[in-house]
């Protein structure tokens, strides 16, 4: 946990995160050998890029004047990133866990930083960013119970 992140910061990170999980999905493509398990991945990745870029083009001035977030959490992409729950040989089931896995953990972290945020401008931005999380758990869930 860092006692102290300004909001620039907490997006550089939010962005690098789901940066990663993209090329995670460029190098998962590559190594499953299941046709079914591929093409969803495909389809999750072609999401996920649509999302990342919607979290790009934040433009956080519009937010109000930046602001310190006290005791905001601090994940490693380590942490986040499903690297080696996945192997060559998994389900479209097995795949959409794991990247549950993930969704809901930054779930928590916008949670958790639209909780401790002061102004209301940057609020709206966190529960903003809550509802998509919301929206990709809701489709990834779906596949689920296909």
């Amino acid at each position: 946990m860092v006692f102290f992140k300004d909001l620039k910061t907490l997006l550089e990170n939010i962005i690098e995160w789901e940066t990663k999980l993209t090329d995670f999905y460029d190098v998962a493509e590559i190594a499953l050998r299941e046709k079914e398990s591929k093409k969803i991945l495909v389809f999750l990745r072609e999401n996920h890029v649509n999302n990342l870029k919607i979290i790009r083009d934040i433009n956080l001035e519009e937010y109000g004047k930046d602001e310190w977030v006290k005791y905001a959490p601090d994940y490693r992409v380590k942490d986040l990133i499903p690297i080696g729950k996945i192997k060559r040989d998994s389900s479209p089931k097995e795949i959409v866990k794991n990247i549950l896995e993930y969704e809901e953990k930054i779930k928590a972290f916008y949670s958790s930083i639209s909780e401790r945020i002061v102004t209301r401008e940057a609020k709206e931005l966190f529960d903003s960013l809550i509802k998509l999380k919301n929206r990709q758990i809701f489709e990834l869930k779906s596949f689920l119970e296909i």
